[in-house]
Protein backbone atom coordinates (compact mmCIF):
# COMPACT_ATOMS: atom_id res chain seq x y z
CA UNK A 1 0.00 0.00 0.00
CA UNK A 2 1.06 3.51 -0.98
CA UNK A 3 2.11 4.96 2.56
CA UNK A 4 -0.11 8.90 3.22
CA UNK A 5 -0.02 11.22 5.53
CA UNK A 6 -3.65 11.93 6.67
CA UNK A 7 -7.37 10.31 5.59
CA UNK A 8 -10.33 12.06 6.63
CA UNK A 9 -13.21 10.10 6.59
CA UNK A 10 -16.52 12.87 7.03
CA UNK A 11 -19.82 12.50 6.73
CA UNK A 12 -19.69 14.31 3.63
CA UNK A 13 -17.98 16.17 1.11
CA UNK A 14 -19.06 19.47 -0.72
CA UNK A 15 -18.83 19.11 -4.68
CA UNK A 16 -20.08 22.19 -6.78
CA UNK A 17 -20.12 22.09 -10.93
CA UNK A 18 -20.81 24.55 -13.37
CA UNK A 19 -23.86 23.10 -15.74
CA UNK A 20 -23.17 22.80 -19.20
CA UNK A 21 -26.25 24.30 -20.61
CA UNK A 22 -26.41 27.57 -18.51
CA UNK A 23 -28.41 27.97 -15.07
CA UNK A 24 -26.78 28.51 -11.50
CA UNK A 25 -24.18 26.45 -10.36
CA UNK A 26 -25.03 22.86 -9.31
CA UNK A 27 -24.06 22.31 -5.60
CA UNK A 28 -24.27 19.00 -3.45
CA UNK A 29 -22.74 17.19 -0.80
CA UNK A 30 -21.62 13.52 -1.39
CA UNK A 31 -22.07 11.38 1.61
CA UNK A 32 -19.77 7.80 2.11
CA UNK A 33 -16.99 9.08 0.65
CA UNK A 34 -12.86 9.87 1.94
CA UNK A 35 -10.29 12.16 1.05
CA UNK A 36 -6.26 11.51 0.91
CA UNK A 37 -3.63 13.78 1.32
CA UNK A 38 -0.67 13.60 0.69
CA UNK A 39 2.34 16.54 1.60
CA UNK A 40 0.55 19.45 -0.23
CA UNK A 41 -2.12 17.86 -2.03
CA UNK A 42 -5.16 15.49 -2.12
CA UNK A 43 -4.49 12.43 -3.57
CA UNK A 44 -7.54 10.87 -3.84
CA UNK A 45 -11.73 11.49 -3.05
CA UNK A 46 -12.82 7.69 -2.99
CA UNK A 47 -14.96 5.32 -0.68
CA UNK A 48 -13.09 5.21 2.82
CA UNK A 49 -12.94 0.99 1.85
CA UNK A 50 -10.92 1.96 -1.88
CA UNK A 51 -9.14 4.51 -0.11
CA UNK A 52 -7.75 2.02 3.20
CA UNK A 53 -7.26 -0.87 0.36
CA UNK A 54 -4.52 1.18 -1.29
CA UNK A 55 -3.27 3.41 1.36
CA UNK A 56 -1.43 3.80 4.38
CA UNK A 57 -2.01 6.55 6.44
CA UNK A 58 0.37 8.16 8.84
CA UNK A 59 -3.17 9.50 10.29
CA UNK A 60 -6.43 8.83 10.10
CA UNK A 61 -9.12 10.96 11.01
CA UNK A 62 -12.40 10.17 11.55
CA UNK A 63 -15.22 13.14 11.50
CA UNK A 64 -18.47 11.48 11.61
CA UNK A 65 -20.85 14.75 12.09
CA UNK A 66 -18.37 16.92 9.63
CA UNK A 67 -18.94 18.46 6.31
CA UNK A 68 -15.62 19.07 4.62
CA UNK A 69 -15.71 22.23 1.79
CA UNK A 70 -13.12 23.36 -0.11
CA UNK A 71 -11.25 26.65 1.65
CA UNK A 72 -13.22 29.80 0.85
CA UNK A 73 -11.66 32.30 -1.20
CA UNK A 74 -12.18 35.79 0.01
CA UNK A 75 -11.49 37.44 -3.22
CA UNK A 76 -11.77 41.11 -2.15
CA UNK A 77 -10.67 42.41 1.35
CA UNK A 78 -9.09 45.09 3.24
CA UNK A 79 -6.56 43.55 6.43
CA UNK A 80 -5.79 47.13 7.66
CA UNK A 81 -9.63 47.79 8.04
CA UNK A 82 -9.38 46.32 11.33
CA UNK A 83 -8.48 48.95 12.69
CA UNK A 84 -11.31 51.12 12.30
CA UNK A 85 -13.07 48.20 14.15
CA UNK A 86 -15.65 50.09 17.21
CA UNK A 87 -15.66 53.09 15.53
CA UNK A 88 -18.72 54.40 15.18
CA UNK A 89 -18.27 55.54 11.60
CA UNK A 90 -15.96 53.07 9.35
CA UNK A 91 -13.39 55.04 7.75
CA UNK A 92 -11.58 54.09 4.27
CA UNK A 93 -8.94 51.63 4.65
CA UNK A 94 -6.29 54.15 2.96
CA UNK A 95 -7.41 56.40 5.43
CA UNK A 96 -7.26 54.51 8.54
CA UNK A 97 -3.78 53.74 9.62
CA UNK A 98 -3.15 57.66 9.29
CA UNK A 99 -6.74 58.74 10.30
CA UNK A 100 -7.20 62.48 11.46
CA UNK A 101 -8.17 62.51 14.66
CA UNK A 102 -10.72 65.73 16.09
CA UNK A 103 -7.34 68.29 16.41
CA UNK A 104 -6.36 67.39 12.65
CA UNK A 105 -3.68 65.32 13.22
CA UNK A 106 -3.10 62.06 11.96
CA UNK A 107 -3.61 59.03 13.98
CA UNK A 108 0.21 57.19 14.05
CA UNK A 109 0.43 53.18 13.86
CA UNK A 110 3.90 51.60 14.46
CA UNK A 111 5.05 49.21 12.01
CA UNK A 112 4.62 46.60 15.06
CA UNK A 113 0.82 47.49 15.40
CA UNK A 114 0.50 47.47 11.77
CA UNK A 115 1.66 43.90 11.48
CA UNK A 116 -0.50 42.99 14.80
CA UNK A 117 -3.77 44.18 13.07
CA UNK A 118 -3.21 42.52 10.01
CA UNK A 119 -2.07 39.58 11.48
CA UNK A 120 -5.60 39.77 13.65
CA UNK A 121 -7.15 39.81 10.43
CA UNK A 122 -6.20 36.94 8.64
CA UNK A 123 -6.18 34.78 11.69
CA UNK A 124 -9.85 35.71 11.97
CA UNK A 125 -10.27 34.87 8.23
CA UNK A 126 -8.73 31.36 8.71
CA UNK A 127 -10.86 30.72 11.90
CA UNK A 128 -13.99 31.39 9.76
CA UNK A 129 -12.93 29.08 7.03
CA UNK A 130 -11.02 31.53 4.06
CA UNK A 131 -7.63 29.54 3.30
CA UNK A 132 -6.93 32.45 0.07
CA UNK A 133 -7.60 35.49 0.36
CA UNK A 134 -6.78 38.76 -1.69
CA UNK A 135 -6.55 41.93 0.18
CA UNK A 136 -6.01 45.69 -0.91
CA UNK A 137 -3.94 47.43 1.70
CA UNK A 138 -1.84 50.03 2.23
CA UNK A 139 1.63 49.08 3.93
CA UNK A 140 1.87 46.09 1.41
CA UNK A 141 5.37 44.88 2.87
CA UNK A 142 3.90 44.68 6.28
CA UNK A 143 0.73 43.10 5.16
CA UNK A 144 2.54 40.27 2.96
CA UNK A 145 4.54 39.58 6.40
CA UNK A 146 1.38 39.19 8.65
CA UNK A 147 -0.47 36.70 5.92
CA UNK A 148 3.01 34.74 5.52
CA UNK A 149 2.89 34.47 9.42
CA UNK A 150 -0.39 32.96 9.55
CA UNK A 151 0.13 30.75 7.34
CA UNK A 152 -2.74 31.47 4.35
CA UNK A 153 -2.91 31.92 0.95
CA UNK A 154 -2.89 35.48 -0.03
CA UNK A 155 -2.78 37.73 -3.10
CA UNK A 156 -1.74 41.33 -1.95
CA UNK A 157 -2.65 44.20 -4.14
CA UNK A 158 -0.33 46.78 -3.99
CA UNK A 159 -2.49 50.13 -4.21
CA UNK A 160 -1.32 52.16 -6.50
CA UNK A 161 -3.24 55.71 -6.22
CA UNK A 162 -2.12 59.11 -6.40
CA UNK A 163 -3.60 59.92 -3.19
CA UNK A 164 -0.69 61.00 -0.77
CA UNK A 165 -1.08 58.89 2.43
CA UNK A 166 2.13 57.67 5.36
CA UNK A 167 2.73 54.66 3.18
CA UNK A 168 3.07 56.49 -0.22
CA UNK A 169 3.27 59.62 -2.00
CA UNK A 170 2.42 58.82 -5.58
CA UNK A 171 1.33 56.32 -7.78
CA UNK A 172 4.40 55.93 -9.03
CA UNK A 173 6.01 54.87 -5.40
CA UNK A 174 3.52 52.59 -5.10
CA UNK A 175 4.15 50.80 -8.49
CA UNK A 176 7.88 51.16 -7.26
CA UNK A 177 7.04 48.83 -4.54
CA UNK A 178 4.74 46.79 -5.83
CA UNK A 179 7.72 46.10 -8.27
CA UNK A 180 9.98 45.32 -5.43
CA UNK A 181 7.28 43.53 -3.91
CA UNK A 182 7.26 40.66 -6.60
CA UNK A 183 10.54 40.53 -6.62
CA UNK A 184 10.77 39.42 -2.86
CA UNK A 185 7.67 36.62 -3.30
CA UNK A 186 8.47 35.66 -6.51
CA UNK A 187 8.99 32.19 -5.48
CA UNK A 188 6.76 31.78 -2.54
CA UNK A 189 4.54 28.59 -1.79
CA UNK A 190 1.79 31.13 -0.97
CA UNK A 191 2.24 34.79 -1.42
CA UNK A 192 1.36 36.36 -4.68
CA UNK A 193 2.06 40.22 -5.36
CA UNK A 194 -0.96 41.50 -7.87
CA UNK A 195 -1.37 45.63 -8.60
CA UNK A 196 -4.16 47.30 -7.06
CA UNK A 197 -6.40 50.17 -8.12
CA UNK A 198 -8.17 51.63 -5.52
CA UNK A 199 -9.69 54.57 -7.49
CA UNK A 200 -9.21 55.03 -11.17
CA UNK A 201 -10.57 59.32 -10.73
CA UNK A 202 -7.02 59.01 -8.82
CA UNK A 203 -4.90 58.30 -11.13
CA UNK A 204 -3.62 59.50 -14.18
CA UNK A 205 -3.76 57.75 -17.73
CA UNK A 206 0.27 57.40 -18.29
CA UNK A 207 0.56 55.56 -14.35
CA UNK A 208 -1.95 53.20 -16.02
CA UNK A 209 -0.28 52.36 -18.94
CA UNK A 210 2.91 51.70 -16.68
CA UNK A 211 0.52 49.39 -14.90
CA UNK A 212 -0.67 47.23 -18.28
CA UNK A 213 3.03 47.05 -19.24
CA UNK A 214 4.39 45.70 -16.37
CA UNK A 215 0.96 43.37 -15.60
CA UNK A 216 1.36 41.73 -18.98
CA UNK A 217 5.52 41.73 -18.41
CA UNK A 218 5.49 39.89 -14.99
CA UNK A 219 2.07 37.86 -15.18
CA UNK A 220 0.42 40.26 -12.42
CA UNK A 221 -2.77 40.13 -11.63
CA UNK A 222 -4.72 43.65 -11.39
CA UNK A 223 -7.21 44.09 -9.22
CA UNK A 224 -8.99 47.70 -9.21
CA UNK A 225 -12.34 48.75 -7.31
CA UNK A 226 -14.61 49.64 -10.52
CA UNK A 227 -18.12 51.77 -10.38
CA UNK A 228 -19.19 50.63 -7.13
CA UNK A 229 -21.67 53.78 -7.28
CA UNK A 230 -22.67 56.52 -9.59
CA UNK A 231 -20.67 58.69 -8.22
CA UNK A 232 -17.02 56.73 -8.38
CA UNK A 233 -18.16 56.75 -12.09
CA UNK A 234 -18.85 60.52 -12.35
CA UNK A 235 -15.81 61.13 -10.62
CA UNK A 236 -13.57 58.83 -13.65
CA UNK A 237 -15.31 60.58 -16.10
CA UNK A 238 -15.11 63.84 -14.99
CA UNK A 239 -11.33 62.99 -14.72
CA UNK A 240 -10.93 61.11 -17.76
CA UNK A 241 -13.51 61.78 -19.88
CA UNK A 242 -15.16 58.21 -20.29
CA UNK A 243 -16.14 55.67 -17.57
CA UNK A 244 -14.15 53.39 -16.08
CA UNK A 245 -14.46 50.37 -18.52
CA UNK A 246 -13.68 52.20 -21.30
CA UNK A 247 -10.53 53.70 -19.91
CA UNK A 248 -9.39 50.25 -18.96
CA UNK A 249 -9.63 49.22 -22.30
CA UNK A 250 -8.18 51.71 -23.76
CA UNK A 251 -4.97 51.42 -21.85
CA UNK A 252 -4.56 47.74 -22.19
CA UNK A 253 -5.97 46.66 -18.55
CA UNK A 254 -9.53 44.75 -19.84
CA UNK A 255 -9.24 41.35 -20.12
CA UNK A 256 -9.42 38.01 -18.18
CA UNK A 257 -6.26 39.05 -15.77
CA UNK A 258 -8.52 41.62 -14.38
CA UNK A 259 -10.52 41.11 -11.39
CA UNK A 260 -13.28 44.08 -11.43
CA UNK A 261 -14.60 44.38 -7.72
CA UNK A 262 -18.00 45.59 -7.30
CA UNK A 263 -19.08 47.16 -10.84
CA UNK A 264 -22.49 47.97 -9.45
CA UNK A 265 -22.98 51.77 -11.42
CA UNK A 266 -23.07 50.25 -15.09
CA UNK A 267 -24.48 51.00 -18.69
CA UNK A 268 -24.97 49.00 -21.38
CA UNK A 269 -21.80 49.58 -23.04
CA UNK A 270 -20.15 48.95 -19.95
CA UNK A 271 -22.16 45.52 -19.67
CA UNK A 272 -21.13 44.29 -23.15
CA UNK A 273 -16.96 45.58 -22.75
CA UNK A 274 -17.40 43.64 -19.66
CA UNK A 275 -18.76 40.33 -21.53
CA UNK A 276 -16.46 40.69 -24.38
CA UNK A 277 -13.07 40.86 -22.94
CA UNK A 278 -14.74 38.18 -20.25
CA UNK A 279 -13.54 39.88 -17.21
CA UNK A 280 -13.26 38.71 -13.97
CA UNK A 281 -15.52 40.54 -11.67
CA UNK A 282 -15.79 39.93 -8.19
CA UNK A 283 -19.14 40.39 -5.92
CA UNK A 284 -19.43 42.55 -2.58
CA UNK A 285 -22.82 42.30 -1.08
CA UNK A 286 -23.91 45.64 0.45
CA UNK A 287 -27.40 46.63 1.67
CA UNK A 288 -28.09 49.56 -0.67
CA UNK A 289 -26.98 47.37 -4.04
CA UNK A 290 -30.53 46.81 -4.71
CA UNK A 291 -30.35 50.37 -5.64
CA UNK A 292 -27.58 49.45 -8.41
CA UNK A 293 -28.19 47.57 -11.75
CA UNK A 294 -29.16 43.97 -10.81
CA UNK A 295 -26.03 41.55 -11.30
CA UNK A 296 -28.60 39.37 -13.87
CA UNK A 297 -26.73 40.97 -17.02
CA UNK A 298 -23.71 38.45 -16.33
CA UNK A 299 -23.86 34.90 -18.89
CA UNK A 300 -22.79 32.33 -17.67
CA UNK A 301 -18.91 32.67 -19.46
CA UNK A 302 -18.17 35.76 -16.75
CA UNK A 303 -15.83 34.31 -13.73
CA UNK A 304 -17.76 35.69 -10.84
CA UNK A 305 -16.16 35.73 -7.25
CA UNK A 306 -17.16 36.77 -4.07
CA UNK A 307 -15.36 39.09 -1.61
CA UNK A 308 -15.90 40.63 1.90
CA UNK A 309 -14.66 44.34 1.35
CA UNK A 310 -17.14 47.30 1.86
CA UNK A 311 -17.65 50.82 0.14
CA UNK A 312 -16.18 52.26 2.83
CA UNK A 313 -13.18 49.90 2.80
CA UNK A 314 -13.72 48.46 6.24
CA UNK A 315 -12.70 45.19 7.35
CA UNK A 316 -15.62 41.75 7.08
CA UNK A 317 -13.47 38.49 8.15
CA UNK A 318 -16.83 36.02 7.27
CA UNK A 319 -17.56 34.77 3.65
CA UNK A 320 -20.54 33.02 4.88
CA UNK A 321 -22.10 35.93 5.41
CA UNK A 322 -21.52 37.14 1.52
CA UNK A 323 -22.51 33.66 0.44
CA UNK A 324 -25.99 34.05 2.27
CA UNK A 325 -26.55 36.90 0.56
CA UNK A 326 -25.89 35.42 -3.12
CA UNK A 327 -27.73 32.11 -2.11
CA UNK A 328 -26.90 28.12 -2.47
CA UNK A 329 -24.79 29.40 -6.02
CA UNK A 330 -22.71 31.73 -3.90
CA UNK A 331 -20.77 28.66 -2.65
CA UNK A 332 -19.42 27.44 -5.98
CA UNK A 333 -18.60 31.81 -6.63
CA UNK A 334 -16.46 31.03 -3.39
CA UNK A 335 -14.73 28.50 -4.19
CA UNK A 336 -14.67 27.04 -7.93
CA UNK A 337 -15.16 30.78 -9.28
CA UNK A 338 -13.14 32.55 -7.21
CA UNK A 339 -10.33 30.54 -8.23
CA UNK A 340 -10.89 31.13 -11.57
CA UNK A 341 -10.94 34.65 -11.41
CA UNK A 342 -7.65 34.56 -9.68
CA UNK A 343 -6.26 32.23 -11.95
CA UNK A 344 -5.75 29.78 -9.50
CA UNK A 345 -8.33 27.50 -11.09
CA UNK A 346 -5.74 24.26 -11.32
CA UNK A 347 -4.51 24.41 -7.60
CA UNK A 348 -7.04 25.38 -4.96
CA UNK A 349 -11.41 26.02 -5.17
CA UNK A 350 -12.24 22.12 -5.28
CA UNK A 351 -12.08 19.14 -3.13
CA UNK A 352 -10.64 16.77 -5.99
CA UNK A 353 -7.12 15.08 -6.48
CA UNK A 354 -4.06 17.39 -7.69
CA UNK A 355 -5.20 20.61 -5.97
CA UNK A 356 -3.65 21.80 -3.05
CA UNK A 357 -5.26 20.68 0.45
CA UNK A 358 -7.04 23.64 1.47
CA UNK A 359 -9.74 21.61 3.15
CA UNK A 360 -12.07 23.26 5.77
CA UNK A 361 -14.34 21.00 8.57
CA UNK A 362 -17.42 22.20 9.23
CA UNK A 363 -19.60 20.43 12.29
CA UNK A 364 -23.29 20.11 10.84
CA UNK A 365 -24.17 19.78 14.24
CA UNK A 366 -24.11 22.98 14.99
CA UNK A 367 -25.51 24.46 11.85
CA UNK A 368 -28.74 21.32 12.43
CA UNK A 369 -29.07 18.99 15.00
CA UNK A 370 -31.26 16.95 13.04
CA UNK A 371 -28.54 16.09 11.13
CA UNK A 372 -28.36 12.55 11.76
CA UNK A 373 -32.39 11.56 11.95
CA UNK A 374 -32.99 9.46 9.61
CA UNK A 375 -36.68 10.71 9.15
CA UNK A 376 -35.13 14.03 8.30
CA UNK A 377 -34.02 15.18 4.97
CA UNK A 378 -31.15 17.57 5.58
CA UNK A 379 -30.00 19.75 2.12
CA UNK A 380 -26.86 20.58 3.76
CA UNK A 381 -25.42 23.12 0.63
CA UNK A 382 -28.55 25.26 1.89
CA UNK A 383 -27.40 25.22 5.28
CA UNK A 384 -24.25 27.14 5.05
CA UNK A 385 -26.47 29.97 3.19
CA UNK A 386 -28.10 30.90 6.47
CA UNK A 387 -24.89 32.92 7.45
CA UNK A 388 -23.95 30.58 10.55
CA UNK A 389 -21.29 28.41 8.46
CA UNK A 390 -18.11 30.11 10.16
CA UNK A 391 -19.64 29.26 13.81
CA UNK A 392 -19.20 25.42 12.39
CA UNK A 393 -15.67 25.65 11.68
CA UNK A 394 -13.21 23.43 13.49
CA UNK A 395 -11.02 22.66 11.37
CA UNK A 396 -8.62 23.98 8.50
CA UNK A 397 -5.73 22.50 6.56
CA UNK A 398 -3.97 25.21 3.73
CA UNK A 399 -1.82 22.86 1.48
CA UNK A 400 -2.41 20.17 3.97
CA UNK A 401 -0.82 21.76 6.56
CA UNK A 402 -3.82 22.41 9.79
CA UNK A 403 -3.72 25.47 10.66
CA UNK A 404 -6.67 24.68 12.81
CA UNK A 405 -7.68 22.42 15.20
CA UNK A 406 -11.02 21.99 17.54
CA UNK A 407 -11.50 25.76 16.42
CA UNK A 408 -8.03 26.73 17.91
CA UNK A 409 -4.92 28.23 15.99
CA UNK A 410 -2.17 26.00 15.21
CA UNK A 411 0.94 27.31 16.42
Amino acid sequence: MTPIDLLINPHSILQSTLPAEGGPPGVSALSGMGLAIQERHIIALDTPANLSAQYQPRETLDLPNHLLIPGLINTQCHALGIVSRGRAAPSDVFAAPLALEPDGNPEAFSGDELFAAAQLAFTEMMLAGTTTCADLSPFSEIVAKAAEAVGIHAQISVPVTDEANAWADSAQQGLERALALHDTYARHPRIGIALGLPNLAHIDRETLVKVAMYAEELGLAVQVLLHPTPAHALAIEGRHGCSGIALLENVGLLGPNLQAVHVNALDDSDVELLRRYRVGLVRCHHPFEHQMRHWTWMNREQPVALGTGGYGLNYYADPFKSIAAHGVSGLYHATQGAAQVMGLEENIGALAAGKLADVVALDLRVLDARIHADAVSVDLPQLLTLGRGNQAVTDVWVAGVRRVNGRQLVD
